[in-house]
């Protein structure tokens, strides 16, 4: 298996800039509680199941789901929408809950971050868009 080269960056005026990560901070974003750091960012996610794929009229069970925003979170304040799907992180792809946990620590640990989403067309059409969504997620200044 090929290592996985960590990348995190930051929008500028609309044009998206990377800046690589240390391997110290790639390290430290193994094995994190992808749920509680979920949590902590603002978001109750889980995984997309065959049925939410269904719902959803995905072409395949990948990324993960948001089933709450949580209020006053930078999910909130990047404009996540509940039955969204989590795509990608930084312009890498989110298979599965442990790639979310992952790639959200890393893009945490660096600041600002993108989230690719799929979204829901309306509530009366639960299928997905045909674009994918950008949310711009601030540093948090406590």
């Amino acid at each position: 298996m090929e290592p996985v080269k960590a990348v995190g960056g930051f929008v500028i005026a609309g044009l998206l800039i990377w800046m690589p990560i240390s391997a110290a901070a790639a390290s430290e974003s193994h094995g994190v509680d992808p749920i509680a750091l979920g949590e902590k960012f603002g978001a109750i996610v889980g995984p997309v199941t065959e049925d939410i794929r269904k719902e959803l009229n995905m072409r395949k069970a990948d990324g993960v789901v948001v089933y709450e925003v949580i209020g006053d979170s930078l999910a909130e304040r990047a404009g996540l929408k509940v039955k969204a799907v989590i795509a990608e992180i930084n312009n890498v792809s989110v298979h599965d809950m442990e790639d979310f946990g992952r790639l959200l620590a890393l893009g945490l640990q660096v600041g600002n971050l993108t989230i690719g989403t799929w979204e829901p067309a309306s509530h009366e059409d639960q299928g997905t868009t045909a674009q994918m969504n950008f949310h711009f997620v601030p540093t948090r200044l406590d």
